[in-house]
């Protein structure tokens, strides 16, 4: 599976969502987000539509996130960071 670490939510319509598209193919995954103090930023069940950078509506700063991604497959949990750029 690849997983993008950047992204560049600006408006542009360059890269301005977080797209994982393997995602698609695990209609019960479930993927969490958190910033670096471990607030959870994003939490999506099935991944129908990629994360465009915001939290309750508005847009995050650019920075380091942390994501966990369970597949509900009995495979291991996936996790990484992903950066937004601005």
């Amino acid at each position: 599976m690849v997983i993008s670490s950047t992204f560049s939510p600006n408006g542009d319509g360059l890269n301005d969502n977080w797209d994982i598209e393997a995602l698609s193919t695990y209609p019960q995954c479930s993927l969490n987000v958190f910033n670096r103090n471990g607030q959870k930023v994003y939490a999506s069940t099935g991944y129908d539509k990629p994360w465009n950078g915001a939290y309750k509506g508005y847009a995050l700063p650019p920075g380091t996130y942390y994501y966990v991604i369970d597949l509900k497959s009995g495979a291991p949990l996936l996790s990484g960071w992903v950066l937004i750029v601005r």
